[in-house]
């Protein structure tokens, strides 16, 4: 669930747009385990503080698809990464 100060992100033209392109180019395939992708994750994490800036919140390059489970995963911190890989705190896999 969006927290109370995404919420009009969320609810924006461009993000509806912009989330529904990048299902569209990534097939509806989860980049993580291929399954079927109902979320668009953003690489780097959104904050009041960023939210505002197109290069981060509406960049294509840092926008993925993913199932919802995956998304749970990354989100909480418990992805199923390769060993010796994780996402940082800006959503960066290292």
């Amino acid at each position: 669930m969006a927290k109370e100060w995404a919420k009009s992100f969320y609810k924006s033209r461009a993000w509806r747009q912009l989330r529904a392109e990048i299902l569209r180019r990534d097939m509806f395939t989860c980049e993580e385990c291929g399954a079927r992708a109902t979320e668009v994750h953003h690489e780097i994490e959104l904050t009041p503080g960023n939210i505002d800036d197109p290069a981060i919140a509406l960049n294509p390059k840092l926008l993925h698809s993913l199932c919802h489970d995956c998304h749970t995963a990354i989100t909480q911190g418990n992805s199923d990464c390769a060993e010796g890989y994780f996402f940082n705190a800006d959503g960066q896999l290292t």
